[in-house]
């Protein structure tokens, strides 16, 4: 019985635990409802694919209660003037907010009154004027496109192609049996002569990235949790990737958990809240050196991996030189440097073949849909 108890138990704090685990759609909360909570900031949290404020709030009888409020992406409250650093821990604030319908101390932001009165809303202006910081200079944002190539296109890693290809099994002959589903990539096997070189305290943490990895658990697997798998790991495109090329930017498209960046070419710089709000893909800019495209990548989070496994610092950045090494093949030289995380540069070469009809069409990956239906 007092195992059951303490499993009941357990399970009621699991339950209350909930928001600031899950997010939820509008359906969740009374949205035609608004209720005042005055407190002081516990968390903020700037995260996909909901934002959480966590404010403690003194309850009826002056106890101190903690909310979770949930708030719309960082890419919407973003252009409302939101951003990863303006909610800090001990911050008074004003929170206008639809409540749960389930009646927990939970809900959806509407509105945010900082103790200077600013006030923070819900709505993005997609039309505001560019800072002067991160707009381009006139001169940049119509380059020549002479001697330029365009890289627009569908591509599939071109690694490994040419080598001797076994012979197709005569009528009959049964396959042989499977030696793997995939690549050992857990830790087991320790680190390649081609792993980056880590300081001991990053090798530290990629032990422990390891150890959790080779148990069976996913607590350090991005892809596993749906995740994208940051730069420059997106670039080895194993699902194929597709280009799309302007004269201002180039988007790269990764068939693998839909993930996406932008290179600006138009001479913009990252500004101090792109470079305080880091991403998986980070933030790109571009030059053209002839037909090389040279690109630095700033702004990377520390939730993602070097190469899939490696941990790396807030001050890890990524150059690339990308160019056409013969008629269809694109080649992207990697150097990634840290200071904090890495002995020396990490040094990679990642080649694609551009596909033809009908090869060049990807397909939406949807990571999520299988989280979902994994529960059901």
């Amino acid at each position: 019985m007092r195992k059951r108890i303490e499993l009941l138990a357990a399970a009621v704090l699991a339950i209350a635990s909930l928001p600031a685990l899950a997010h939820h759609s509008n359906s969740a909360y009374q949205v035609d409802k608004i209720i005042t909570l005055t407190g002081t900031v516990k968390e903020w949290r700037w995260m996909n694919p909901h934002t959480w404020l966590y404010l403690i709030v003194k309850d009826a009888n002056g106890k101190d209660q903690e909310w979770a409020i949930e708030g719309r992406p960082p890419g919407i409250l973003g252009r409302a003037g939101w951003s990863a650093t303006i909610l800090k821990p001990g911050d008074k604030v004003t929170v206008h907010a639809s409540p749960a319908k389930n009646g927990g101390p939970t809900g959806i932001i509407a509105r945010v009154t900082m103790a200077d009165g600013t006030v923070l809303g819900n709505t993005p202006d997609f039309n505001r004027e560019a800072a002067a910081d991160i707009a381009p200079t006139a001169a940049a944002a119509k380059p020549s496109t002479a001697d330029r190539p365009s890289f627009a296109g569908v591509y599939y890693p071109a690694q490994g192609e040419g080598g001797p290809r076994p012979p197709p099994p005569r009528p009959g002959e049964p396959l042989p049996p499977p030696t793997r589903s995939s690549p050992t990539a857990d830790g087991s096997q320790g680190r390649g002569p081609d792993a980056p070189k880590l300081t001991p305290e990053y090798l530290a943490k990629w032990n422990v990235i390891a150890k959790s990895r080779i148990s069976g658990s996913y607590e350090y697997d991005n892809i596993a949790n749906c995740l994208p798998p940051g730069m420059p790991a997106m670039m080895s495109a194993a699902y194929g990737m597709e280009i799309m090329q302007d004269e201002q930017k180039i988007t790269f498209f990764s068939e693998h958990q839909d993930a996406l960046r932008r290179v600006y070419l138009d001479g913009r710089k990252p500004s101090k809240q792109v470079l305080d709000d880091p991403t998986y893909a980070g933030y790109s800019t571009g030059r053209w050196e002839g037909g090389t495209l040279v690109v630095d990548t700033v702004a990377l989070t520390e939730k993602s991996f070097i190469d899939g496994s490696s941990p790396h610092s807030a001050k890890m950045t990524v150059h690339e030189r990308i160019r056409f090494v013969e008629s269809g093949v694109l080649e992207d030289e990697i150097t990634v440097n840290d200071p904090e995380a890495l002995t020396e540069p990490w040094h990679a070469v990642r080649r694609y073949r551009k596909a033809a009809y009908p090869n060049d069409q990807l397909r939406e990956f949807a990571c999520a849909e299988g989280l979902r239906d994994h529960q059901r």
